[in-house]
């Protein structure tokens, strides 16, 4: 071997081996020089990313032809129409290639009307709830109404807030006994009948006043987007969600409803009626000349009461019905156990182009862009999980069903929910809800999605700059609400505590004036709406990039200092509310509040520094992730909040004056209200042994890594 080796390095060989060598470096260089300049072949181009493919398959001509399609016919929850939409959703995810479609049938207790509600005054009846244009049309009502005939004289009370009624406490307005006449807007319809009732009253008739979103504030459809005044807006009007038959329980065909007598005790407590604004000015003339005035900002209206009584008789018709959630699997590749959730109701009151159907027609869309990514073979990472709920309109009981059904494994499985809902009533701003830990998710999703609208060139941009722009406010960074209950996501955050983010956009002038009405059409979206339906596209390019990194990063895109921070921050606004009355002890509370965000931050910089080339098993990244995920989970309250045992998350959950609003330490803050320092410091011990469990959590899971 040795003669070998010296024979092959002579001298002379040895120049000729050098000599070659100097030659094959030469080569390479002009090669990779040729290469620089010239740029790579076609062949070799840079290969397209996987959520980019998707989204170029995200169409706006076919978001509009999903809207015509799914918003021809009226369509609410019970009806014949609602269930061949269910089966054609069924039908297209099949289509699309997706491992699993199938049927989610509960039976609900759905409310309805009749023919026997009026309402009576100088001995005549003067309205009868009736369809102006199609008999197709569900009459206009309140559902899950008290069923009863009242008596009494009227007092008008603006929206119906707590702070209307107590205005008119103030003003020595005697409400006991009496029947509301409230305007629509600003709270949930359900909190204003409950806030009359708490008041003493003993009726409320609703109506869409014309200076909110009617002819004072310009031309009515059709020849404008205003509200004519014969628009009525349908509703629940019921405070608890889910099917109030099976509280708390999912409704199985043939299974246990609570009785009347039982329902009674959670139902509405007080008959509420809509009617249209035409209908409602004679109503207001009954109120004596003499009467006080409204404080500033009520409208052009007296106080009352009225002379005379009115008699109002609201008669519904509580009836057991199919409740049909059609469900979309797609299979994950490398965890099948850890599920996406995207959903989006189905039903409507009429025919809902906007609610629910401009956010429906935009996760097909999505829905459809992933099914063409499948064809090339590729899978999510994790289990995608696509939803069309049932029965959102009448209390939100599709997806409350379903949540309450699969809870044990939703609890150690679901990533997040998904929840678009009516996605386009406005095109000025956008108007995101979330978690906390995925507020970092969003605004990263956003600035790699395209603007709708010039000059701004990203999504991200157009979020900042229209708040400057309508608003006159400089926000460090877009603003992102509080998560309340006014959609599918309710189930999944206040029962179960899965991170929850409901997209949408929203106007410069509160909720689109055609709400829930006959007029929220098509026609009046394809006009006033988003003409050429590109809004819906770049909402639904954002939203797909959410969901693809949720079901396809390694690393969970949660931040778990961003959520830490925000329960430091409304700690510290909560304490700016303790008074000298209450004087409550935050001490516990604030410390730590202060050492979530210090475990926080360590558990992050662990979570940036780690490499799966250390960690064989997958073992570390599966508890990085679980941790990630699971974090609301650690808030719930398996009593529930105090008087509301569905709502168990102890950091966030709905107002309890106005449901659609999300509000922070909900226990605490309604006890405060209620001036009980007792309950109140219980409250806020509940909460301080959560922060403390949830930062040992961490801080064991630091240790670990």
């Amino acid at each position: 071997m040795l003669d070998q080796i010296k024979y092959l390095l002579t001298p002379k060989r040895l120049a000729l081996i050098v000599g070659g060598c100097a030659a094959a470096v030469v080569l390479i260089v002009v090669i990779a020089v040729v290469s620089r300049k010239s740029g790579p072949e076609k062949d070799e181009a840079v290969p397209v990313p996987v959520v980019d493919k998707i989204v170029a398959h995200i169409n706006n001509e076919n978001i509009r032809e999903n809207i015509k399609y799914f918003a021809a016919e009226p369509h609410p929850a019970g009806g014949k129409r609602n269930l061949e939409l269910g089966a054609e959703v069924l039908r297209r995810w099949k289509s699309y290639g997706f491992d699993k479609v199938f049927n989610n049938d509960y039976e609900v207790l759905l409310s309805l009307p009749t023919e026997e509600s009026y309402i009576k005054y100088s001995g005549i009846v003067q309205y009868k709830p009736k369809n102006n244009e199609d008999s197709n049309i569900i009459p206009p009502f309140n559902a899950f109404s008290k069923n009863a005939k009242v008596s009494g004289k009227a007092v008008y009370v603006n929206y119906g807030r707590v702070e209307d009624l107590e205005e008119l406490v103030k003003l020595k307005v005697d409400l006991v006994g009496k029947i509301a006449l409230c305007r629509y807007g600003k709270i949930f319809r359900g909190s204003k009948a409950q806030n009359a009732f708490d008041k003493g009253m003993i009726g409320m008739i609703l109506y869409s006043d014309p200076s909110d979103s009617g002819s004072d504030r310009g031309d009515v459809y059709p020849d404008g987007m205003w509200l004519p005044d014969t628009g009525v807006q349908r509703g629940n009007v019921k405070s608890i969600k889910g099917d109030i038959s099976t509280f708390m329980f999912p409704s199985y065909e043939g299974g246990y409803h609570s009785s009347e007598e039982e329902l009674a005790k959670i139902a509405p407590k007080i008959p509420v009626i809509p009617i249209p604004y035409n209908d409602i000015k004679p109503i207001h003339a009954l109120i004596e000349a003499d009467s006080p005035s409204t404080p500033e900002g009520w409208g052009n209206y007296k106080i009352g009461p009225s002379n005379g009584e009115i008699e109002l008789n609201v008669k519904t018709n509580d009836t057991l019905a199919l409740c049909r959630n059609i469900i979309g699997v797609i299979d994950g590749a490398v965890e099948p156990d850890r599920y996406v959730l995207v959903g989006v109701h189905r039903d409507a009151w009429i025919h809902g182009a906007v609610d629910p159907v401009s956010g429906m027609s935009t996760i097909l869309e999505i829905s459809r862009a992933f099914g063409e990514q499948l064809k090339t073979g590729w899978r999510p990472r994790r289990t995608i999980i696509f939803a069309s709920w049932d029965a959102e309109e009448p209390g939100i009981m599709g997806s409350y069903e379903f949540a309450e059904d699969f809870m044990t494994g939703l609890k150690h499985k679901a990533v997040a929910y998904i929840n678009m809902d009516s996605a386009a009533g406005g095109t000025q701003m956008i108007r995101m809800k979330s978690t906390p830990n995925l507020i970092s998710l969003l605004y990263d999703a956003a600035k790699k999605t395209d603007s709708p609208k010039a000059p701004y060139k990203t999504m991200y941009d157009f979020w900042i700059g229209t708040e400057k722009e309508y608003n006159d406010i400089d926000y460090h960074l877009p603003p992102v609400q509080l998560i309340g209950s006014g959609s599918d996501y309710t189930a999944f955050l206040n029962e179960i505590g899965v991170s929850c983010i409901d997209f949408a956009y929203k106007s410069n002038y509160g909720t689109y004036p055609v709400y829930h009405t006959q007029y929220d059409t098509y026609k009046w979206l394809s006009t006033f709406g988003d003409t050429d339906f590109t809004y819906h596209k770049y909402l639904g390019d954002m939203a797909a990039r959410t969901i693809f990194s949720l079901a396809n990063d390694e690393i969970l895109p949660f931040s778990s200092v961003d959520y830490a921070k925000k329960i430091q921050e409304l700690t510290l606004s909560l304490i700016g509310k303790n008074t000298d009355k209450l004087a409550l002890n935050f001490t516990g509370m604030k410390i730590l509040a202060q050492e979530f965000v210090d475990a926080a931050k360590e558990f992050q910089d662990h979570v940036a520094s780690y490499s799966n080339t250390t960690d064989e098993s997958g073992l570390k990244l599966r508890n990085i992730n679980d941790k990630l995920m699971l974090m609301d989970r650690q808030f719930i309250h398996e009593q529930g909040l105090p008087g509301r045992p569905s709502f168990r998350h102890l950091i966030f959950a709905p107002s309890s004056t106005d449901t659609y609003a999300g509000s922070a330490f909900p226990g605490i803050g309604d006890e405060m209200k209620k001036g009980k320092k007792g309950s109140t410091q219980k409250q806020i011990g509940l909460v301080t042994t959560k922060l403390e469990a949830v930062t040992r959590s961490i801080d064991s899971e630091v240790s670990f890594l």
